[in-house]
C-alpha cells in the first residue's frame, strides 16, 4: 500500500498533474514501508513502487503510429520491462542506502539523498541511458527553487528533494511515534534541530534562487538580443512523410516564416524534420529555402533528414538540422549525437537474428559524430534535436564552444495529450539555467515555447495548433559552476559513498 501511494504521488509530481510540491513529500511513504526491513527486502519494496511509477509516467510509449499494427501489443510488454528496468536504479538506491546507514552513523534518509541522484546518473549513461522522470526535473515549475542548477545540474535538486523528504520523515516519526506530548517533544534540541534545519532547507535555496534570477535578469536586460521565430506548423504525423504532401508542407512553412518576417526576426527555426525530404538532394527546395532566408533577411534553421556515403559505400541516414543565411544558403548541418533508443535506433538489433526485420516503429538513424555551434554575424548558435535536451552534457559542451543560444528542435506529436509532451518541455528547462542561456524550443505540434536563462518560460504553445510566435531572446556570455565543472557535486556524492563503505573495513583492522 505504501509503495503504491508513493507511485501516486510521484507520477502527480510530474505532469499531467504537475502538482510539483508533492516532490518534497512523495518518498515518505516508501520511507515508512521500509523502516526497520533489510536491504533486500527494501529493494524489493522500492523495485515494486519504482516499477508502477515508471509505467505510469512512460505509458505514452505506446502511442507510436509507425508501429506494424501486430506488434502493438508488444509496445504495452516493452512499457512494462522499461519500467521494470529503470526502476532497478530506484530499488538499488533504496537498497544501497539502507546498506550503507547499517554501517555507519548517517541515518537512511541522509545516503538516500546521495544514494537516488547517483543511481539517476548511472542511469543517464550507456547506449541504454535515459534520464527521463529524475526527480529534480518536477520543480522546474518553481523557478527560484530550481537555480541551484546553475551549480549542480539536475542532481543537485534530486538531492535537495530527498534530503527535504528524508527531514520530514525523520521528523514526523520523532513527533508521531512518542507517546510524550508535542510541546514536550519540541523540547529536546535534536528535534529543534531538525525542525531549523527543515525550515532551512526549504527555505534557504528558494531564497538564493530569487537573488540569482534578478541578477541574471539585469545582466540579460543590458546584453545583446536576437529576435527569434517559432514555427510550429503541426503537420499531421502520416502526411509529413506522404511524398505527395512535400510541397503542401514546404508552402506552409513558407507562408508562416513571412508571417514572422512582419516582425524583423534574425532566427526563425523550423521544427524536427519539418522538411521530411532529403533537402541536400533536392536542389528546387534548397534553392528556395536560400531565396527565402534572403527574402526575409533571417536566418533559417530547420529540421531535415540527411544522409552520406561512408568509405565502404554504405549509406548512412541522419536526424539532421540545416542553417540557412542570408546571402549565404546552406551555411552548415548538424547531425543528431545522440539517438532515441527503439526510437531512432534498436541498439543490438542486427545481433538477435528474430528481431532483425521486425518494425517496431523505430527509425533508422545513425548517429552524428559530434555537436557543432554555428558561428553566424547575428549569434553563435547551437542545436538540440529532440531527445537530446534531456542530456545535461550535450548543451553544455555546445555552450562550452561557444554557443550563445541554445535551440531545440523537436516532434513531439507521437506523444498524443499524454504528459510526455511537457515532461519533454520541461527538461529543456534546465539546461537554460545550468548553463545561462536563452532556449528557442520549436515543436512540430507542440509544445514551442521561450525559455529564459532564469529558467522562465514565454509563450508555451498549446499542442496540436499551428502557432507562429516571436521573442527576443537575451545572448549572454557568462559561464556558470556547472557550465565550467559539470557534474563535479555528483563526483562529490560519489565519494561520500565510498567512504561510506570503506571506512567501516578500515576500522575493522587490528
Amino acid at each position: 500500500m505504501s509503495a503504491g501511494l508513493t507511485s501516486l504521488l510521484l507520477f502527480s509530481a510530474f505532469p499531467l498533474l504537475t502538482v510539483w510540491p508533492l516532490a518534497f513529500v512523495c518518498l515518505i511513504p516508501l520511507m515508512s514501508a521500509v523502516k526497520g526491513l533489510s536491504a533486500r527486502k527494501t529493494f524489493l519494496y522500492s523495485w515494486l513502487s519504482g516499477t508502477l511509477f515508471y509505467i505510469g509516467l512512460l505509458h505514452w510509449i505506446v502511442f507510436n503510429p509507425a508501429v506494424e499494427g501486430w506488434v502493438k501489443p508488444l509496445l504495452y510488454l516493452g512499457v512494462v520491462l522499461i519500467g521494470f528496468y529503470l526502476s532497478l536504479y530506484f530499488a538499488l538506491s533504496f537498497a544501497l542506502a539502507k546498506w550503507l546507514a547499517a554501517r555507519t552513523r548517517m541515518p537512511f534518509w541522509a545516503w538516500l539523498a546521495i544514494c537516488i541522484p547517483t543511481l539517476d546518473l548511472l542511469r543517464s549513461q550507456g547506449l541504454l541511458g535515459f534520464p527521463w522522470g529524475s526527480l529534480g526535473y518536477a520543480l522546474v515549475p518553481w523557478t527560484n527553487g530550481i537555480q541551484m542548477a546553475s551549480l549542480t545540474g539536475v542532481y543537485g535538486l534530486t538531492c535537495w528533494a530527498v534530503m527535504a523528504n528524508g527531514l520530514l520523515f525523520d521528523l514526523g516519526s520523532r513527533i508521531w511515534g512518542r507517546r510524550a506530548g508535542l510541546s514536550e517533544t519540541f523540547r529536546k534540541p535534536k528535534t529543534i534541530a531538525m525542525a531549523l534545519g527543515l525550515v532551512l532547507l526549504l527555505g534557504l535555496p528558494p531564497w538564493l534562487g530569487s537573488l540569482a534570477v534578478r541578477s541574471v535578469d539585469k545582466l540579460s536586460s543590458s546584453s545583446p538580443r536576437l529576435n527569434t521565430a517559432l514555427i510550429q506548423g503541426n503537420i499531421q504525423q502520416g502526411l509529413r512523410w506522404d511524398r505527395e504532401f512535400q510541397r503542401f508542407n514546404f508552402e506552409e512553412y513558407k507562408r508562416l516564416t513571412l508571417e514572422a518576417s512582419a516582425q524583423k526576426v534574425g532566427l526563425v527555426v523550423w521544427p524536427e524534420t519539418a522538411l521530411p525530404f532529403y533537402l541536400r538532394f533536392q536542389p528546387q527546395y534548397g534553392n528556395q529555402m536560400r531565396q527565402l532566408a534572403d527574402g526575409t533577411n533571417s536566418l533559417i534553421l530547420t529540421g531535415v533528414p540527411d544522409m552520406a556515403v561512408d568509405e565502404n559505400e554504405k549509406e548512412l541516414y541522419f536526424n539532421a538540422a540545416f542553417l540557412f543565411a542570408p546571402g549565404r544558403g546552406l551555411l552548415g548541418s548538424y547531425a543528431k549525437s545522440r539517438l532515441v533508443p527503439f526510437g531512432e535506433t534498436f541498439p543490438l538489433k542486427d545481433n538477435i537474428p528474430f528481431l532483425k526485420n521486425v518494425n517496431f516503429g523505430e527509425g533508422e538513424w545513425t548517429a552524428g559524430s559530434d555537436t557543432i555551434v554555428f558561428e553566424t554575424p547575428e549569434a553563435a548558435l547551437s542545436c538540440l534535436i529532440c531527445f537530446e535536451s534531456i542530456f545535461p552534457g550535450i548543451a553544455r559542451k555546445q555552450v562550452n564552444r561557444g554557443s550563445k543560444i541554445l535551440v531545440n528542435i523537436t516532434n513531439d506529436g507521437w506523444f498524443g495529450r499524454s504528459g510526455a509532451a511537457m515532461q519533454h518541455a520541461q527538461m529543456a528547462v534546465l539546461r537554460a539555467v545550468e548553463n545561462r542561456r536563452a532556449v528557442a524550443r520549436c515543436a512540430n505540434s507542440g509544445i514551442s515555447m521561450f525559455i529564459l536563462p532564469t529558467g522562465k518560460v514565454l509563450q508555451p504553445t498549446p499542442l496540436y495548433q499551428q502557432t507562429v510566435t516571436v521573442e527576443s531572446l537575451p545572448l549572454l556570455s557568462v559561464r556558470t559552476f556547472y557550465g565550467r565543472f559539470g557534474d563535479v557535486f555528483q563526483y562529490g556524492l560519489i565519494l561520500i559513498i565510498a567512504l561510506g563503505a570503506l571506512i567501516p573495513l578500515v576500522k575493522k583492522r587490528p
